[in-house]
């Protein structure tokens, strides 16, 4: 089940409060999270048409630096 995301901690997750997602871009797709599995987004009952992230957090996803 997907659910909304914190107001205003829209980088942590809403179950567990690990940061999961530093670039804010939850809003517009769903996201996982890599501790306790939450999928959250902005808008919940639109997660069947937003795109899928999948696990996006700095520590399990690192950024190329190339």
């Amino acid at each position: 089940m997907v659910v909304n995301l914190n107001a205003d901690k829209p980088h942590r997750c809403p179950d567990c409060h690990t940061i999961t997602d530093p670039e804010h871009k939850a809003r517009w797709r769903v996201v996982s999270c890599c501790r306790c599995g939450c999928e959250f987004t902005r808008f919940p009952l639109l997660s069947r048409i937003l795109p899928y992230a999948g696990i996006v957090c700095p520590e399990h996803h690192p950024r190329r630096t190339t």
